[in-house]
């Protein structure tokens, strides 16, 4: 596999070399980004959920050591401080959590579904008992990051315990001029959230429309963006929404039809890249630089005990970026067609 994606980033870089002539300011690199939900869901502490805790951070670290570490890491359902082991071994320098379940937007009159009638709380304020759960780790410097939290009509069921949000942050990477818009999000489960189907798709939508509105204030076609994270879209329905909506490509769909290839994980299989998991990366080029999915991976698929590390394995994308102040981004994009 390793010989495999090293032929195809060479294939990449080829591809470049004849408008590197004429842009001597392009600069290809990789930016690789992991989204992984933990499942560290708040609960009396057992001892194999904090084993399981410690072992994703001790293979973080071990992947330092080895220099393959992700660059960018997003965390899902990161609730409370056995999760700040992961920060303190995975030795990434910049860090920024998602709101607590105090921050933001908390809408009077939130309910277990949409118009419901059955609150989970009968307090002037309803009363969210878990944060976002989110966090962010980069071995890049982290600027401006902003949220939204999920109001009272954008959730559903169980899901409305947790204030959810979007949580998004500029990462400045080495030899770009525009820093990356990394986004990350936990959108409503389905079935585990355990309220009507009609309710739970209303939810999801809510908050599909929600990140796009996010998106169009906060971004521009200048920049690139990422947005990696647990997005429930398996159901197709929802997915078709969520695509239709947020105006970004699916990192999956480009790797299996590019017309040059694009490299998988040794245990990977298109299926659990693709439309059958929740966990997704979707991105959109910026006017000065292009990107470019060149390997996909799940990963964190090992036991403890017989216990998996989570009910969700990483979802690892390595990027290429090509930068340019003239018209060569404008050549790979139509030589690669990925625009």
């Amino acid at each position: 596999m390793i010989v495999r994606y090293l032929v195809f980033i060479l294939s990449v870089l080829a591809l470049a070399l004849p408008g590197l002539a004429h842009a001597q300011s392009a600069s290809p690199s990789l930016l690789r980004v992991l989204t992984y939900n933990i499942n560290a869901l708040p609960s009396p502490v057992k001892r194999h959920k904090t084993m399981r805790i410690n072992r994703i951070a001790q293979i973080l670290k071990e992947r330092r050591s080895q220099g393959t570490q992700p660059d960018i890491v997003v965390l899902q359902e990161a609730f409370g401080k056995r999760c700040d082991v992961i920060i303190e071994e995975s030795g990434y320098k910049y860090v920024v959590r998602g709101p607590g379940r105090k921050s933001g937007k908390n809408a009077r009159g939130t309910s277990w579904g949409i118009e419901g009638t059955k609150t989970y709380s009968k307090r002037p304020k309803p009363q969210k008992f878990m944060g976002s759960g989110l966090i962010i780790l980069s071995d890049y410097e982290i600027k401006n990051p902003v949220f939204t939290t999920f109001d009272g009509k954008a959730c559903a069921g169980l899901d409305c315990l947790a204030n959810k949000a979007i949580m998004m942050a500029e990462i400045t990477v080495p030899g770009m001029d525009t820093p990356v818009k990394l986004i990350t999000s936990h959108f409503n489960s389905n079935r585990s959230a355990k309220a009507p189907g009609a309710v739970r798709l209303r939810a999801h939508q809510t908050q599909t429309d929600i990140l796009a509105k996010f998106l169009a204030r906060t971004t521009t076609m200048d920049a690139p963006i990422i947005l990696a994270g647990d997005f429930n879209t398996k159901l197709p329905v929802r997915y078709q929404y969520f695509r239709e909506e947020i105006n970004a490509l699916d990192a999956a769909e480009t790797c299996l039809k590019t017309g040059v290839g694009c490299v998988l994980g040794d245990e990977t299989n298109a299926s659990e890249i693709l439309y059958l998991t929740d966990d997704k990366q979707f991105y959109r080029s910026g006017s000065a630089t292009l990107l470019t999915p060149v390997f996909i991976e799940r990963n964190f698929r090992e036991t403890i005990d017989g216990r998996a590390l989570s009910d969700h394995t990483g979802y690892e994308v390595h990027y290429a970026l090509i930068t340019r102040k003239n018209d060569f981004a404008k050549t790979m994009c139509q030589t690669i067609t990925q625009c």
